[in-house]
């Protein structure tokens, strides 16, 4: 039987890419294009290193050529996983966006809110921003995320995040990324309140420096801020502990074990309770800012305009209460 005229004209003949490539594929080529390494993108993607090769395997046979070259121990992406990159990001881009769309219907009834934050500001400051932002719309669901500095990038090359907020941004970050200072944030160095040092005057940097020091782990945004005001003094760091908690670093300086330098938002309950002291160190406190970051090709829906609208706006911050809190 020959097909109707009305019947041709209702059919769409997929392009030869369409019927060799799927988005699945493109999904785990990305991340691997991101993080420059198998492994580290399966991890991304909770799914097996074997699984992740063979559907770049699977990609390349697709396109007809390698999509990557080994480069030393380093993997970069070929002339045509260049090409392919390109492109990928702007098709998965359109995915993403089309499926928010659907979720949220019309306006901001629903849809999901994906938020990542390093660990002072995801702990002490978003949750606040984000029970503001649910108050403004009640059908959205938010889901913070929260990590280093290494962890929040890791998430938002993977797509698994729409927005972050870091201390510290990325050098030369790819993709490249949008960054807008957030809010302003004070590290200061803190004792316990029998420490020698908690009754002086005032505290040289270089004195602070020959004091065991509690520091968080490497990778930690606090911490390269910290290396960096006491690699001023010229001296060896006394590294006591490292602890990838800021609840652990405050006990252990509550017990007298060390001094630390922390983010006042860390801190505000102790020194209220008096667990531990602000040291009045020359030159602190330290004045850094946290960036609200996304990629700079990432087009959003309606939830991530509003979000992005209420942030910057700022006026949530005029509602922050005290920190109520000792993680």
């Amino acid at each position: 039987m020959e097909p109707s005229a009305h019947g041709l004209a209702g059919q769409v003949a997929a392009s030869p890419f369409e019927r060799r490539v799927t988005a699945h594929q493109l999904r785990i080529f990305k991340a691997v294009a991101d993080r420059s390494s198998f492994s580290r993108a399966a991890e991304d993607l909770h799914l097996s290193q074997p699984a992740v090769s063979h559907q770049v395997k699977a990609l390349s046979i697709a396109v007809g050529a390698p999509l990557f070259e080994d480069i030393g121990r380093q993997i970069q992406l070929s002339e045509t996983g260049r090409l392919l990159y390109e492109h990928a990001s702007l098709i998965l881009s359109d995915f993403e966006i089309a499926g928010r769309a659907i979720d949220e219907h019309h306006g901001l009834r629903g849809g999901l809110l994906r938020l990542v934050g390093d660990t002072t500001v995801g702990i002490y400051v978003l949750p606040d921003l984000l029970g503001a932002f649910k108050q403004a719309h009640p059908g959205i669901t938010p889901h913070l995320d929260i990590g280093n500095r290494q962890h929040v990038y890791g998430r938002l090359l993977a797509n698994q995040a729409d927005f972050a907020v870091v201390g510290r941004t990325w050098l030369r970050p790819n993709p490249p990324m949008v960054e807008v200072p957030f809010l302003p944030n004070e590290l200061i160095a803190v004792a316990a309140p029998t420490h020698p040092l908690a009754g002086e005057r005032r505290v040289t940097l270089a004195r602070l420096a020959g004091e065991p020091m509690i520091l968080r782990e490497p990778g930690s945004g606090t911490r390269e801020t910290a290396e960096e005001a006491l690699s001023r003094t010229g001296r060896p760091m006394n590294v006591a502990m490292e602890l990838a908690s800021n609840g652990a670093i405050k006990r252990a300086v509550a017990r007298g074990l060390g001094v630390a330098i922390l983010s006042r938002y860390a801190v505000s309950l102790e020194l209220r309770i008096g667990t531990v002291v602000e040291l009045p160190v020359a030159g602190f406190p330290l004045h850094r800012q946290w960036h609200l970051v996304y990629p700079r090709n990432r087009r959003f829906g309606p939830v991530g305009t509003a979000f992005l609208s209420f942030a910057l706006d700022g006026r949530w911050r005029e509602s922050l209460p005290d920190v109520l809190t000792t993680e």
